[in-house]
């Protein structure tokens, strides 16, 4: 049987090595001393919590799917959320058409073209059309100027931050299509696991185990050399060869690094066109609610962060001591100082701004502080995107690649990377057949 080298044990590289156990010898390589990528967990008061907030949209099929297959269904919730939007110095309720009607930062008109905007996108059926458009031009034109620079500018800034008017339509379509599925009249409901998102992860570790698939960790890889055809991949601790096929999951920089000299010019080019930006995300705990949402946007560009997710109006407190647990999502880029500097330096960063949108809030509330940041969290999805998304196959090698910038035009998310994992597994099977067959 042929061996399969996969680096990277998130969800892409896990859900590609169950689809392929049949057919091959499995390892995956992982540098972290715990599998799950961006849906990893730490300990908060004896329940796992997700270092990065997650939930399940109603449209996830591929999650909902996997969910089943691993018999964990009846570990999956549906709560019903309110989302907000601060705005003008206000928190409003937002989401809904009653609540575009009450939101005061609009008048009238504006609200009516802010809705038709967005009604407009939920009836496009093909983002082809809206990939030579920026969501800046397109939104601007449809939302109208006020609606723009009020709801949607302020969004876009806190994602990707100077590149935001370079963002492509066909993204924000993707977005949006994606969050509407899961949202009524009454509001949004999403999905969570009981337990976190670490019940679906060790159900699949366990899976993976019982398909004879070898999971690795503390095994940072450094290098893939290629001998007679055969792969060996170097790690800080030792080196594993007889490798027929590698594919990676982890991000590009980090493949280039490992494997520039095995990579043809043509997608080497595409890989280092693609830009990503960084996130740095706080989890506070604290005695007292922030807000009523589960979910709430800033519209303020002064304020850095663009959400607040406070978990705890989404799942009981009483999974986590009874305290309020409140995510502050910051995207950035490597070289914003509040990317590098301490744990409380941020929290002091973030407590004025906290006040403004809060006037009640006390930081002698929080009882404790954990931060989580990734170098790589988000592919910057400019215009004409799908022109530069490089094919699973390297040139002349067995050698594949499937990670984040690979989705598109939907947003990335757990959902996206099981996809992922799937068809690039189809993919590896495809072309070994063919291989198989032209060698015999």
């Amino acid at each position: 049987m042929k061996k399969i080298a996969i680096i990277g044990a998130g969800y892409t590289g896990m859900i590609a090595a169950r689809e392929l156990s049949k057919y091959y010898d499995i390892d995956i390589f992982e540098l972290d001393s715990t599998i799950g990528g961006m849906a990893k967990t730490f300990d908060a008061y004896k329940t796992p919590l997700e270092n990065y907030y997650r939930h399940i949209f109603k449209s996830d099929s591929y999650a909902i799917q996997l969910i089943k297959e691993l018999g964990i269904s009846d570990q999956l919730i549906w709560p019903k959320t309110k989302m907000g939007y601060y705005s003008g110095g206000g928190i409003y309720e937002f989401g809904t058409p009653i609540s575009l009607l009450k939101f005061k930062p609009l008048n009238l008109w504006n609200k009516f073209r802010f809705g038709c905007s967005v009604i407009k996108i939920k009836t496009i059926r093909h983002y082809e059309k809206l990939e030579k458009i920026s969501a800046h031009e397109w939104l601007r034109k449809y939302a109208g100027k006020k609606a723009y620079e009020m709801i949607w500018e302020p969004l876009l800034f806190s994602k990707f931050g100077s590149s935001y008017k370079n963002i492509s339509m066909a993204w924000m379509w993707g977005k949006i299509v994606l969050r509407g599925s899961s949202t009524d009249k009454d509001g949004e409901s999403l999905g969570y696991i009981r337990g976190s998102y670490q019940v679906l992860t060790d159900a699949l570790e366990q899976d993976l185990k019982n398909k004879n698939v070898r999971i690795l960790c503390k095994e940072k890889v450094t290098k893939i050399t290629k001998r007679k055809n055969k792969y060996t991949l170097l790690t800080e601790n030792k080196q594993y060869a007889g490798y027929d096929i590698v594919l990676s999951t982890i991000a590009y920089p980090y493949f280039i690094e490992i494997a520039e000299n095995l990579i043809d010019s043509k997608t080497l080019k595409k890989l280092k066109k693609i830009q990503y930006t960084a996130a740095r995300i706080m989890v506070l705990f604290m005695k007292k609610p922030f807000m009523k949402f589960y979910w709430l946007n800033n519209g303020n560009k002064d304020i850095p962060f663009g959400g607040l997710i406070e978990h705890t109006n989404f799942i009981d407190k009483k999974y986590y001591d009874n305290k309020h647990v409140l995510y502050i999502s910051n995207y950035m880029y490597e070289n914003d100082p509040l990317y590098s500097i301490s744990k409380n330096e941020l929290f002091k960063k973030y407590v004025p701004m906290l006040k403004t949108i809060n006037q009640d809030f006390d930081p002698k509330n929080v009882e404790r502080i954990e931060v989580f940041k990734e170098r790589y969290a988000q592919p910057i999805i400019t215009k004409n995107y799908s022109k530069i998304i490089p094919n699973f196959k390297i040139q002349e090698e067995n050698i594949f690649i499937a990670s984040m910038p690979q989705i598109y035009p939907e947003d990335r998310g757990l959902n996206y990377a099981i996809r992922l994992g799937i068809e690039v597994a189809k993919q590896i099977k495809k072309q070994d057949s063919v291989h198989t067959k032209r060698d015999q």
